[in-house]
């Protein structure tokens, strides 16, 4: 089903799912609870607290969060045993009023006592604080901590107002919740939470806002998780460059950032054990968020920390962000802390699962000396200097393929094809693709493609190569009638709008005896057929009539490509 994102105003964002602006909140909070059993709403002051916190405040600290809405799981995701009591939530963006937050501290209220943490936030440090007083006038024991982790705003810039607080206060809430949950007195809890507060920083970095449901799009230019400029602006690079750029920062020491050296970092050995948070802006993938930890992870441990947890997730978002966060925790007392951080919570937000895996990798299952066994064989040039044309006409041909994907499929063929050529060429530079006996090369075409090509057209490619490895292992035969052979091997058929509307008018072409050239120009003749078919297989099939008018199936125009490789290499031999 395809949706227009059109609105009537030409400059309002509407890429929300969403009924109004005016009940997004209210709606959202009534929905996430329905979802999670062990939560209540407290609907008149956008409460979302724990269903047992009557029996639970009698126990224990308790510990209230909260914040403008639009940065889910923060902070509603957190509530819940081992995290925290309650959460309040403002509006889109803007902090909860103290008669909000009053309410919850009421309904938290323990002879233990309650401890507030708040993000570093103007509205939310005057509204707590402001709660908080008259909680006390009530004669309710409650403390409070303002979390301040973002080393964007240096010491100079951020004058009397601070930093402000990022995803690092998610940790905050996991060490300060579970020494609460094993029965430790406020005065404790609000040490340790102090503790993390004092040796956490974060740095976060944003390709484009976000689209502010009803905001008007052209009056977005701020980058902040509430809309706020960057420290500076930077051009695209990859990912790795990136996070040693944000690391950086992050690790700033007196020696080498000064107005950013807020963390006491060892500069010594033992270097400082650390904790790492890579967090999700809210729009980034969940393929380029675990791609980006890696190298996070791998550069914290070149800059020698070693990294005792690692938390990947979508933590603390501002909507739809595309953008990561990058935190680093000292761990200032690490066997407790990581104890805390690891005791279990039922709070939906924690990355659950998560912590350092060393043994990260597993062996292959096929022995190397087998593999060396199934490959072995010999070498000839002529077949080499062809197999090297067409792999080069494939790559170079990557661009256009992928064009045509990306209209009628899922935008993968061209890389696919990209990713086994580039293999074949590794393979054949190492020499250890075979080139004779032809049955010793097909299998191993055959073996490399099935370790870099996906998709159907993988696995097309594949099944040729290996039914040509079975035609050459119990014939000498080198006419056309391999070809056949080969193709009875798939399920794809001339007509079906696949790469064998080019595949089939060659082989049968070459197999009544007519030149290669002729077979390639049948091939050419086919794929261009493919403009005017209706698909029968394939991701094509779901994509209507008229965007296929007049562009050809990407996969047969691979293996044009790939004849015309060949072709070209005949002809200079």
């Amino acid at each position: 089903m395809a949706l227009s994102n059109q609105s009537k105003a030409d400059n309002v964002s509407r890429k929300h799912i969403i009924n109004q602006r005016e009940t997004l909140v209210d709606d959202a909070l009534h929905g996430y609870v329905l979802a999670h059993p062990h939560l209540q709403l407290v609907k008149e002051h956008k409460i979302v607290i724990r269903k047992d916190i009557g029996l639970i405040r009698e126990k224990q600290v308790t510990l209230i969060t909260g914040g403008g809405a639009g940065h889910e799981p923060t902070a509603i995701g957190y509530v819940g045993a081992g995290m925290i009591s309650a959460a309040v939530s403002g509006n889109l963006f803007a902090s909860p009023s103290p008669r909000q937050i009053l309410a919850a501290i009421r309904l938290c209220r323990s002879p233990h006592g309650t401890l507030l943490l708040v993000k570093n936030y103007t509205g939310d440090v005057l509204n707590f604080g402001l709660a908080r007083e008259r909680a006390a006038a009530e004669g309710i024991k409650v403390a409070m901590l303002v979390v301040a982790d973002d080393c964007a705003v240096g010491k100079e810039r951020g004058g009397l107002v601070g930093r402000r607080g990022l995803a690092g206060a998610v940790l905050v809430h996991k060490i300060a919740g579970a020494l609460a949950a094993r029965g430790a007195p406020l005065d404790a809890v609000l040490a340790m939470a102090r503790s993390v507060v004092a040796n956490v920083s974060t740095i976060g970095v944003a390709l484009e806002p976000c689209y502010v449901p009803g905001a008007d799009e052209s009056n977005l230019r701020q980058l902040g998780i509430h809309g706020e400029p960057g420290c500076e602006v930077v051009p695209l690079m990859p990912s790795r460059q990136l996070a040693e750029r944000m690391l950086a920062m992050v690790t700033a020491t007196d020696e080498t950032d000064p107005d950013r050296a807020f963390v006491p970092w060892s500069s010594g050995q033992p270097a400082d054990d650390v904790a790492v948070l890579v967090n999700n802006l809210g729009g980034t993938s969940a393929l380029e968020l675990s791609s980006f930890t890696k190298d996070v992870v791998e550069l914290v441990e070149q800059r020698g920390f070693p990294v005792k947890r690692i938390y990947s997730d979508a933590v603390i978002t501002s909507l739809n962000t595309p953008g990561v966060s990058i935190t680093l925790l000292r761990l200032s007392d690490a066997r407790l802390q990581l104890e805390l951080l690891d005791a279990p919570t039922e709070a939906t937000g924690w990355p659950h699962g998560s912590g350092y895996n060393s043994d990260a990798f597993c062996p292959a299952d096929s022995p190397q000396d087998h593999q060396a066994q199934e490959h072995r064989g010999e070498h000839d040039t002529a077949v080499e200097n062809i197999v090297r044309a067409a792999c080069a006409s494939v790559i170079r041909a990557e661009p256009e393929i992928t064009r045509l994907d990306t209209i009628t499929g899922d935008g993968d063929c061209g890389d696919t094809l990209k990713a086994g050529a580039n293999a074949i060429l590794s393979a054949l530079d190492a020499r250890t693709l075979p080139t004779a006996p032809l049955h010793r090369f097909a299998l191993g075409v055959a073996d490399l493609l099935e370790g870099s090509m996906g998709g159907t057209s993988g696995a097309l490619y594949c099944i040729f190569f290996n039914a040509l490895a079975t035609h050459f292992a119990t014939s000498t035969a080198t006419d056309a009638t391999l070809w056949q052979n080969a193709t009875t091997y798939t399920p794809a058929r001339k007509g079906d709008r696949t790469m064998l509307d080019a595949l089939s008018p060659f082989v049968e072409t070459f197999a009544q005896g007519a030149s290669f050239a002729k077979a390639v120009d049948a091939a050419r003749e086919g794929m261009a057929a493919t403009q005017t078919m209706r698909p029968r297989l394939g991701r094509a099939t779901y994509v209507g009539n008229a965007e296929l008018a007049k562009v050809a199936d990407a996969g047969a125009y691979g293996v044009v490509s790939i004849l015309e490789g060949i072709h070209a290499a005949m002809d200079d031999q």
